[in-house]
């Protein structure tokens, strides 16, 4: 009895062993030893965020089990890092971490507090981060948001506030059309309206040549609205761009009207 008892401790030392070394083995080959991040960016800041992230990423994985990596940890590092969007993310066994990151478009800026910082949003409204000055990274400067009530919450989330919907709508026309919307809009001011019939609020729209566009009830066909003031900027000729205003207003029958270019004040 005493034997067979020996005999089966015996056994079981020996398959603890086995799979200890099973497991050192396939531990050994399971090795991340690269990481491997595709990046698309758009400016020297992106390239230089990108180096910091491609360091942390080496310095957090190289060395650790590919088997049991979290790729949810993976998200938390690319995350710290709120200029860029992470695409694919795999494991590509048995040695390597590979994703790719794209870096965001700076589109918008607005000044959250009375410090003056400005605070920056990509294309899709997501706030990124703050800055001293209104600049963009790739060039120029960002589309001033003015007059707008808006919450900010962590870097990455998007912003949110009464007309800011509106806003990135009727501003996405002009990208579609034009490429960037900051080549041609400087900024966009949500104004009071002193007339019911006008709707609450309206936007005044500023092209950089110095025309501005007054777009009234800009919750009622924005996108339609968008494309009339596009149409009817192009139409301008480069002397109009210059100065003066034209207006989008509601009309009885429920579309709505532009006006022509005028040298004047509405008021």
């Amino acid at each position: 009895m005493k034997k067979k008892g020996k005999i089966l401790l015996t056994t079981a030392i020996g398959l603890v062993l086995l799979i200890a070394v099973i497991a050192a083995a396939l531990n050994a080959v399971f090795t991340v030893t690269d990481v491997k991040v595709r990046f698309s960016t758009l400016s020297d800041e992106g390239m230089a965020d990108g180096y910091a992230l491609q360091s942390e990423l080496e310095q957090k994985f190289v060395g650790s089990s590919t088997t049991f990596l979290d790729l949810n940890d993976v998200r938390e590092i690319v995350a710290k890092y709120p200029a860029f969007s992470l695409g694919e993310l795999k494991k590509d066994f048995p040695r390597t971490l590979a994703l790719s990151v794209t870096e965001r478009k700076e589109t918008y800026a607005f000044r959250p507090g009375e410090d003056g910082a400005f605070a920056v949003l990509d294309e899709e409204g997501l706030y990124l981060y703050q800055e001293e000055e209104n600049a963009n990274r790739r060039y120029g400067e960002n589309v001033l948001l003015e007059g707008f009530s808006l919450t900010v919450g962590e870097a990455g989330t998007p912003v949110s506030g009464e007309y800011f919907a509106e806003a990135l709508q009727f501003c996405k026309v002009f990208a579609e059309n034009l490429d960037d919307v900051r080549a041609n809009i400087s900024a966009i001011r949500l104004t009071p309206t002193e007339n019911a019939v006008e709707g609450d609020h309206f936007f005044r729209v500023f092209f950089r040549e110095g025309v501005y566009a007054d777009v009234y009830s800009p919750a009622h066909l924005t996108e339609n609205k968008a494309m009339a003031v596009l149409d009817r900027y192009r139409s301008l000729t480069d002397a109009q761009r210059l100065y003066g205003f034209f207006d989008v207003v509601d009309s009885v029958d429920g579309g709505f009207t532009v006006s022509e270019h005028r040298d004047k004040l509405p008021f």
